[in-house]
């Protein structure tokens, strides 16, 4: 019996050791677990909405990014890539403003490898302070492959202006060399040539570009002043001399102001409607506005249409008639939206680009509006600094492969566009969209606007076009040689980039970027 209780007593320790074992060990525990206090702050709707807004800034930001770094008096206005210093690296160039002046800079950066940076190593102050008339790009105007930094635009005093620059290391410092230098009260363009395919793969230098500036002839101004005589005009060709190192004056010719303007007038006015009409069609702006913004009339021909443009107001017409006259036309138009609006333009030929433009309104009430529109118009020009031709062709191109029989585009999102005409279609399972579109070169770029026939659109008003590239290796012919990259263009596939259209050039604004693919189905 004693030993059963021994081993009684044994066991209950055991029991009453393990209780306090297990009491210590929730305890332990339970004080681990305890929640520290922490402050919590309440996201509210405010908040997140500009929070979505410091994102967009950021997201907009990336569209246009200064890789060099600026000073905090410079505002960013544009940016251009390209192989500056001939080393395949891509450079930038920078367009800004600086406080104080102006006057447009351009900002030169280098890529550094070593830093992984962009090194701002020069810093050209042009003349011009016209944002909307400034251009600037790359290209190889003289032929061996090296990239020349070329801008143009239009001085305060509205003579034009162009500088051509090579990029040159020295001893391991890097300068610019001015090789052409420009000022005219005219036009100013380079006149590119067709290059060999050698010189398109790199074998062979290139034929140099010439530079044409044509000027009027101060020292002969005399009869000139009459309406639509003209200047006399000094046309000068300037072509590269490698001994120089500059672009000099090779041969002058001198054309007479009345000779040009009275061929020009006299196509003009050959008696028939339509060569008129097709000299009007385009952009007029007024010389004589006197409100803060000048005042716009489109003449559209084809469509039978014409445009007025103040600020951010458009009145549309529709062109009904035209009577030829001694010196000019006689139109009337129709409102499109108000159809007992007429109007009856006076157009008097005061030159080979000016006209005179009386508008008289015909809805049996006295309108001073209209007296607004009454004055001197000059055209529009669109001409490109970098040559014309080819900005044509490149046009020429894009209308050719989105106007090609029975042919479907795809974007992204497998919605259908086909383009017939003038016309455009949208289609997807959901909507469908219809309306007109035009495709244009503005400045350097080939641009396609669309105008909807509904009242929200699936599109833009403007987007710049560019046919989709990729590099390919082209074997050597010989076993010494080196593969050569080249760049291939895939006319199956187009970019339209949303712009903003000046009348010079156009600029990237905000909006979805469209990647067009070819479907291979075609249309029934």
């Amino acid at each position: 019996m004693k030993k059963n209780k021994n081993i009684i007593i044994i066991f209950s320790c055991i029991g009453v050791i393990l209780a306090v074992i297990l009491f210590c060990r929730a305890v332990i525990f339970r004080e681990k677990k305890l929640a520290h206090p922490k402050i919590v702050n309440p996201v509210t709707a405010e908040d997140l909405s500009e929070s979505l807004a410091d994102s967009a800034q950021v997201d907009q930001s990336a569209v246009l990014t200064s890789f060099i770094p600026l000073l905090s008096t410079e505002t960013l206005m544009s940016t251009l890539t390209l192989d500056f210093d001939g080393d395949n690296l891509d450079d930038q160039v920078v367009a800004v403003h600086k406080a104080g002046s102006p006057y447009l800079f351009l900002i030169v950066g280098l890529y550094n490898s070593e830093t992984n940076s962009y090194d701002r190593v020069a810093e050209i102050s042009t003349e011009i302070s016209k944002v909307r008339t400034f251009s600037y790009n790359g290209l190889d105007v003289i032929g061996d492959h090296r990239t020349a930094l070329v801008y143009q635009g239009m001085k305060s005093n509205g003579d034009s202006v162009m500088r051509i620059y090579l990029c040159r290391r020295k001893r391991g410092n890097v300068e610019l060399q001015n090789i052409g230098d420009f000022t005219s009260d005219g036009t100013i363009f380079i006149l590119q040539s067709d290059r060999s395919e050698s010189y398109e793969l790199s074998q062979t230098k290139g034929e140099s570009f010439s530079v044409w500036v044509y000027s009027s002839d101060k020292s002969e101004e005399g009869d000139s002043k009459t309406a639509g005589s003209g200047v006399n005009q000094i046309q000068t060709e300037y072509k590269w001399n490698p001994d120089e190192q500059k672009y000099v004056q090779a041969r002058q010719l001198k054309v007479k102001g009345s000779r040009i303007a009275a061929k020009e007038l006299a196509r003009i006015q050959n008696g028939s409607v339509d060569t008129f009409a097709q000299f009007l069609n385009g952009l007029w702006y007024k010389t004589t506005s006197t409100g803060s913004s000048p005042r716009y009339i489109y003449f559209n021909y084809d469509n039978r249409e014409i445009i007025f443009l103040n600020d951010d107001t458009e009145g549309v017409y529709s062109w009904e008639d035209s009577t030829l006259r001694r010196s000019g036309i006689y139109l009337t138009v129709i409102n499109t939206v108000i159809s007992s609006m007429k109007r009856r333009f006076d157009i008097m030929l005061t030159g080979v680009n000016e006209v005179y433009i009386h508008v008289h309104d015909d809805v049996g009430m006295v309108i001073k509006e209209s007296n607004l529109w009454d004055g001197t118009y000059k055209k529009m020009s669109f001409q490109s600094t970098f040559g014309e031709v080819k900005e044509s062709a490149v046009c020429d191109d894009y209308k050719k492969a989105l106007l090609a029989e029975n042919t479907v585009w795809l974007d992204d999102e497998e919605k259908s566009y086909s383009f017939r005409g003038s016309n455009y279609k949208i289609k997807n399972l959901e909507t469908e969209e219809s309306g007109i579109f035009v495709i244009d070169s503005v400045g350097e770029c080939a641009v396609i606007q669309f105008r909807s026939d509904f009242e929200n659109s699936q599109l833009q008003p403007a987007y710049v076009m560019r046919f989709h590239t990729h590099e390919v290796v082209i074997p050597p012919k010989k076993r010494r040689d080196k593969p050569e990259l080249k760049t291939v263009v895939d006319k199956d596939q187009i970019t339209l980039t949303p712009v903003k259209i000046s009348p010079a050039t156009c600029y990237i604004t905000e909006g979805k970027t469209i990647s067009l693919h070819l479907s291979e189905r075609k249309t029934q």
